[in-house]
């Protein structure tokens, strides 16, 4: 209960506006949802550009076992520049 009219002022102005919290609620849902959806399209196009490994890898020859194996360089990642 408030005991003078600034109080009751200060009570009516701290109450949460329930128009504005739905709103800026809906709004915060959404952007999340949009990054969840990037997020999705993203690795998607990742999982498009591996490209199988060679057959060469598979062989069991015993002539291949005589060379020595070649080495490779570990590919690094280039980064997207949409993030």
């Amino acid at each position: 209960m408030p005991l003078n009219p600034r109080q009751a002022l200060v009570r009516r102005q701290s109450i949460v506006n329930l128009e504005n919290f739905r709103r800026l609620y809906a709004k915060r849902r959404w952007k999340l949802s949009y990054r969840i959806i990037s997020l999705c399209n993203h690795l998607t196009r990742m999982m498009k550009k591996e490209q199988p490994k060679p057959r060469d890898e598979l062989r069991a020859c015993e002539s291949d076992q005589e060379e020595e194996p070649a080495k490779r360089r570990p590919r690094t990642r280039k980064r997207s520049s949409t993030s």
